[in-house]
């Protein structure tokens, strides 16, 4: 399955990403959280610490040009004023979907009873509750609650 990125969807996910920062990066604390407005949903080939585009290859991300690339999908939220760490941070804040975030933000749709996100629509309390237990790879995340946006 290749999936094409155009020139207009790399642009915006640059513009809409600068400045933005990952609340739930490696060192992260269990008990940290982020709330806010979704202002921009967008997808974008990943790239290495290099920069270079990442593909799949044998079921890893690699930087040669085989297989289909490696395409994340992000949340742009712009967090409420309260949480702002100083004067430079604009507020916005970038939420990959990875599976274990994607598994949160199930739930509270479905809470919510709509069928997906959408721009303007609220993230309440999306939290980080801490490593799988027992050893295993991934996290865990709680969603307090998904607001759609009002019409």
């Amino acid at each position: 399955m290749t999936s094409t990125l155009t020139d207009l969807d790399q642009i915006n996910a640059e513009i809409m990403t600068a400045g933005a920062t990952n609340p739930f990066g490696k060192d992260i604390e269990p008990g940290t959280g982020v709330s806010g407005e979704i202002i921009a949903v967008i997808r974008r080939h990943r790239r290495n610490s290099k920069g270079l585009p990442l593909y799949w290859v044998d079921r890893k991300p690699m930087a040669v040009e085989a297989g289909d690339p490696v395409i994340d999908s992000q949340l742009v939220v712009e967090i409420d004023q309260a949480e702002l760490v100083d004067a430079q941070d604009e507020g916005l804040r970038l939420i990959t979907l990875d599976r274990d975030v994607q598994r949160a933000l199930r739930a509270g749709l479905r809470k919510a009873r709509v069928a997906g996100v959408a721009v303007g629509g609220r993230i309440e309390g999306l939290l980080y509750v801490g490593p799988v237990e027992g050893g295993g790879y991934g996290r865990i995340y709680d969603l307090g609650a998904y607001v759609p946006p009002t019409a």
